[in-house]
């Protein structure tokens, strides 16, 4: 016999079973229904006065932060004009210091000038008097700086070149020339920058040169301004700035 069968059969003949158990079904659905809060109206009184407090706070809020940002942008203005008042100290310093190191020597230089080549006779004659000397550079040196020169250097044989500096020594060794302590040999350029007229003329200066040009005449001692080159670079001083002797 099928089970839907006997199921209806058992409640043909004992309906009192399923009826007691749809009533307690219902019993526990209506108990737990009852024992839940009936939502109650809020009063719109007691909204309004809920909504126009919390309106008053924000608007306290907002009124303390915008004090607060105010207050901080304040503080950022009167800290950026301080880093702006130490950064222009620091400029100030900053170009003092680079103003120091140019006239020092400390610095590439590039302005108008003259290149004098100073060389060795080209007959080459075995005597001291047709080869360029350490005291003809030193002479020449003096008689530019005496003529307003500003910055000066002298470049030997393979492009070596030293800076003239208030402690600069020019010495000799036999057929070697000592500047700054590098050695140097001929062909030498003396590079002055400076008022070019006035170098030039204390250049053709034959009375404050006379050493010099009475052995260009007779030796055939090779000096004289190199054409063409009227902007002129003077390297860095690289020696040292440390006196050890001095005399005037």
């Amino acid at each position: 016999m099928p089970k839907f069968q006997k199921i209806k059969e058992s409640f043909i003949n004992k309906p009192w079973i399923y009826l007691g158990v749809i009533g307690i079904v219902l019993g526990v659905v209506l108990g737990s229904q009852f024992s839940q809060k009936i939502p109650r109206i809020i009063s719109p009184a007691v909204s309004y006065i809920a909504l126009d407090e919390m309106q008053t706070n924000l608007e306290s809020e907002q009124a303390n932060l915008k004090k607060s940002l105010s207050s901080t942008d304040g503080k950022i203005d009167e800290l950026n004009n301080q880093i702006e008042i130490k950064q222009s100290g620091k400029k100030d310093l900053i170009n003092e210091v680079e103003t120091l190191k140019r006239k020092a020597g400390l610095t590439d230089v590039s302005a108008p000038g003259i290149s004098v080549l100073l060389d060795d006779s080209d007959d080459r004659k075995n005597n001291p008097n047709s080869i360029a000397h350490a005291s003809d550079m030193r002479d020449l040196v003096n008689n530019l700086w005496i003529n307003g020169a500003t910055a000066i250097s002298i470049e030997g044989a393979g492009h070596i070149e030293e800076r003239v500096g208030p402690t600069t020594s020019i010495d000799c060794i036999v057929n070697t020339v000592l500047i700054n302590g590098t050695k140097i040999v001929p062909p030498f350029k003396i590079k002055a920058i400076g008022n070019r007229e006035k170098l030039i003329s204390s250049i053709n200066d034959q009375k404050a040169l006379k050493l010099i040009y009475d052995r260009v005449s007779k030796e055939g001692l090779v000096f004289h301004i190199v054409d063409g080159e009227t902007m002129i670079t003077v390297p860095k001083f690289t020696g040292s700035l440390t006196f050890k002797n001095a005399k005037i």
